[in-house]
Order: structure tokens, then sequence, then C-alpha cells
């Protein structure tokens, strides 16, 4: 679907406002579906806006995401994501913490950046803080995983984005997280049973494809257009937004994490004990001959009476 999630809404901006707003930015809305309060009624502060297509979808999150939303009182600014709805499942994206950024680097600026050097680069997102004001940092997405990779060593210190150096991270995710801790304490309470080979063939894989998709069937529900529009509670409905992925816990130091893995490594070690050139300690014992097929130097005796046999007398 052509959709966008829109949050940081007020409790006056009604549909009216919302499709002016994109309006001033030079966007059509299609339609607008605001998420209110069962119990009074008024704007819960997010909703759904579809767009005429995903090429302005796409426009919207690069050029109008973070830009300043007019009209608002007080000053707010677009905060937009992709929406989960007509989504067959999670998508699979690889991220990667953007720091060190200036104030003056914006979505737009971030995703065009990256996608210059990755064509995988799906996204970018700048995080503001409650003002509507870049906290210098950000989040961009790959579809591939490998060019995520890539671009963490390749870009690491590049210029060319604002006015310093980016520091690049993994980025992880709260709901990857959260996923993986379900799955293990699922894993170990059927261990410890006695039947857990049992459990573990026909139970287990059940239980994984429930835990995927969970989540997502029941906002689907709720988000089917097929359903009245009466309203529902918001606690059970909100879309998770681009806050799910979380600021690494601290900055990686390269040169601190390369020692530690050549510490704890032994594949260095293996390869010179295999390399066919051995420490100096052990050529005790070890003698080499050479055969050289030059010729053998004359004596000066020798070449003295070879020319005194050859002297001719008159």
């Amino acid at each position: 679907m052509n959709s966008l999630w829109m949050g940081n809404l007020e409790p006056y901006m009604d549909e009216d406002f919302i499709c002016r707003a994109f309006a001033q930015m030079g966007e059509t809305v299609v339609k607008i579906r605001l998420i209110r309060d069962k119990i009074t009624g008024k704007n819960a502060g997010y909703g759904f806006v579809e767009l005429a297509d995903d090429t302005a979808v796409e426009r919207c999150l690069r050029k109008v995401n973070g830009k300043p939303l007019p009209g608002a009182t007080p000053p707010k600014r677009f905060k937009l994501s992709r929406s989960n709805y007509g989504k067959q499942g999670e998508s699979s994206t690889f991220s990667l913490f953007v720091s060190d950024l200036t104030p003056d680097v914006d979505d737009g600026m971030l995703y065009e950046f990256f996608h210059y050097h990755f064509s995988s680069c799906c996204s970018g997102k700048i995080v503001l803080d409650a003002n509507g004001h870049s906290k210098c940092c950000g989040f961009v997405s790959f579809e591939s995983e490998r060019e995520q990779k890539r671009a963490l060593v390749d870009l690491q210190g590049a210029t060319g984005l604002g006015k310093k150096a980016l520091r690049l991270s993994l980025a992880s995710s709260r709901v990857n997280k959260k996923k993986e801790s379900s799955e293990n304490q699922i894993w170990q309470y059927h261990s410890d049973s006695k039947n857990a080979s049992f459990i573990n063939q026909y139970y287990y894989p059940q239980n994984l494809s429930y835990l995927s998709t969970y989540d997502w069937n029941y906002s689907l529900d709720y988000l089917n257009p097929s359903q009245n529009t009466t309203p529902v509670d918001v606690t059970q409905s909100e879309q998770t937004e681009d806050d799910d992925l979380e600021y690494p816990d601290s900055e990686i130091n390269v040169t601190e994490a390369n020692e530690t893995f050549m510490a704890q490594s032994e594949e260095l070690y293996s390869a010179l004990i295999g390399c066919f050139f051995q420490p100096p300690e052990s050529w005790d014992g070890v003698t080499c001959s050479a055969s050289s097929y030059l010729p053998e130097p004359i004596n000066q005796y020798e070449m003295e009476d070879s020319c005194s046999s050859n002297w001719v007398t008159t």
C-alpha cells in the first residue's frame, strides 16, 4: 500500500489540517485516516496518510520528513515512516547508526549520500528531539547485509555529508532482541522436559512461526479496511515507528576490538605453523646444498705456462 505512518500530531490537527500541510509541501493526499481515542474521541497523536503511488511515498520520506509542519502551533515537524499496512511479514533490512552529523543534515541528504555509494540503501532517518531539532545522529537501512557491512568499513570516517567525518556502528533492533529472547525462553523450557527431542521436532518450529507472525497479524486485523471505523483502544494498535532501533550502548573502538579479536583467535597462529617458511629457531640441523654450472676459475700459474708454450721465437 502507498501509505505513510504520521506521528507527532496535536489534538486540533484533523484531516483537513494534514491535507493542507502536505499540499503546501507540494504533495497530494489521497486519503487520511486518523486514529482516535475510544473514550474521548480525540486525535490519538498519529494516523495514516495514503498517497498516489510508491514514488510519492519515497519522495515524502526523503524531502518532507523532518521538515517544519506548516500551521503547527507550537512549531512541530513532519514525523513520517513507512506504514505496516498491507505488508506480509517483516521486511528484512540491515541498519547502521550514524553519528557526528551536523544539524544541517536531513533525512534526504542522509539517504542520498549512502545511496550514492551503495544502491541497496533504502532509507535514512535523522533522530530528532522533542522540539524537532536534530540530535546530530541517525540511522540508514540497507536491503543487502553485504552492502551494510561494506558501508561500515568503506564509509567509516568519510566526509562529504555535513561538516564532520562520519562515525558508523551497527544498529540493533529492540524488536529483534525481544523476539530472540522469547525464542530462547521457549527453547530452554522444552529442553528441560523429558520429551525434549519430540517437542523440539514438532512443537517448537510451530511456536517460532506463531511468534514471528503474532504482532503482525494483530496489526493487520486492526487495519483491515473491511472492518468498521469505530474508535478502538489506541494502546493495542499503535504502530511501532523507527524508534525500534536503539542507540549503541557504547562507541566501537576499532583498534581495541581488533586487538581483542587477534588475542582470542588462533587463525593467525595456525597459518604461521602451516607456512613453508619456518621461524629461525627451527633451522637447527637443516643443511642446504647448491650446484653451480659456472666454469671453474683458471689458476694464474697455469695461464702463464700456457702462454709461454705458445711463444714464437725468431
